[in-house]
């Protein structure tokens, strides 16, 4: 579980943050004992955000992560995705759109979405060629527990 929770904790921070991250606390930490909290801070006091949603969830909890593409409509006016939380642990949700002609869009689900409560999530793609692949966390980044629900195609 460590190793993929610090892959999915990579993809939220992106490589540079994370990365300038783990050296800060090496460096802050080395020849001592840290704690977990020690960790923690350092990422926090590096990236600039409150990550205790995080660590709540990944390192308190047995809480699995269950994001799913529910629906895709195309219609004249763009395309409008439904993106469900299925999961008790919040994660942004990174979702990959490919439209006809392979062009590719990234879209975010921000995690506060789903901090707040919601179980849903409405995105709208603007008009242009129809939108014939959806897919969450592209990268495989996160420990999602069922992939299947991932992808969406025409």
């Amino acid at each position: 579980k460590p190793a993929a929770v610090l892959t999915a904790l990579r993809a939220v921070l992106g490589d540079s943050v994370f990365l300038k991250a783990y050296r800060e606390y090496v460096q802050r930490w080395k020849y001592k004992h840290p704690y977990p909290w020690d960790m923690f801070n350092t990422y926090e006091d590096v990236s600039g955000r409150d990550l205790d949603w995080f660590w709540q969830e990944w390192y308190y909890t047995t809480w699995t992560l269950d994001q799913a593409v529910a629906k895709v409509v195309n219609t004249p006016a763009g395309t409008i995705v439904t993106i469900e939380d299925r999961g008790q642990s919040a994660m942004p949700a990174f979702v990959t759109l490919t439209r006809e002609g392979g062009e590719t869009l990234q879209r975010e689900v921000p995690v506060e979405t789903w901090l707040s409560g919601a179980r849903t999530a409405t995105l709208t793609v603007p008009a242009g060629a129809p939108v014939v692949k959806v897919e969450l966390d592209a990268q495989r980044a996160y420990p999602d527990v069922d992939r299947r629900n991932n992808v969406w195609t025409r």
